[in-house]
């Protein structure tokens, strides 16, 4: 299968320990456990569901999505992990309104005129939580504050609710993975090996399911 994995830092590989990017990062595993399947890596420092940052454009994620499809395309599998930046105070977003991004998504992604070979499989990620002390990580005028945790961990089971109506899969990610103690926001290496393994095991039940 051709898999287009489609994320932020989490996906790029971002290293809270040193800032440079991960050698095995959970998109990288993939590609040296599935070696039958071709892993198009699209991770994106900063990248949102929905929102435009004005102080880093480029950055939404639904504003590149037709793009990211037309230009990959055939894809049989698009796996989608975002939401943690849509937590940025500047956004000011509850889970529900983030969701409706996943949702948007979704429907993007669904969209049999974006494709010359067919409308790919979606599974749908919800990322993992922020630490509990990222409000004293981030310390005063940070990025992320306790409303922002406190939508994290309602981010899951909204994401979940909006993809119900569609034919399509959902995993949890904070079920695997956790954010490291460094920053709170970023994985770093045991998360991502068990991070794949969970991911590996949903693109098992796919090809299955084909």
């Amino acid at each position: 299968m051709r898999i287009l994995c489609i994320g932020d830092s989490n996906t790029w590989g971002f290293d809270p320990a040193d800032r440079t990017r991960q050698d095995r990062r959970w998109t990288r595993l993939l590609r040296t456990w599935l070696k039958e399947d071709e892993i198009i890596e699209e991770g994106c420092n900063g990248r949102t569901f929905a929102f435009e940052d004005p102080f880093t454009p480029g950055r939404c994620g639904l504003a590149a999505l037709p793009t990211l499809l037309m230009s990959h395309d055939p894809i049989d599998l698009v796996i989608v992990m975002l939401g943690t930046n849509d937590l940025k105070v500047q956004f000011h977003a509850n889970a529900a309104a983030i969701a409706r991004g996943a949702r948007s998504f979704v429907r993007t992604i669904s969209d049999p005129n974006l494709y010359t070979y067919g409308v790919p499989s979606i599974l749908i990620v919800s990322p993992i939580l922020l630490h509990e002390k990222i409000e004293e990580l981030e310390g005063p005028g940070g990025d992320f504050n306790g409303r922002s945790l406190e939508q994290s961990r309602l981010l899951s089971s909204h994401i979940q609710t909006v993809c119900e109506p569609y034919d399509i899969y959902f995993l949890d990610a904070s079920r695997h993975a956790c954010p490291s103690d460094i920053d709170g926001v970023h994985m770093e290496a045991d998360s991502h090996e068990k991070l794949a393994r969970a991911i590996q095991a949903k693109i098992e039940e796919i090809r299955a399911r084909k």
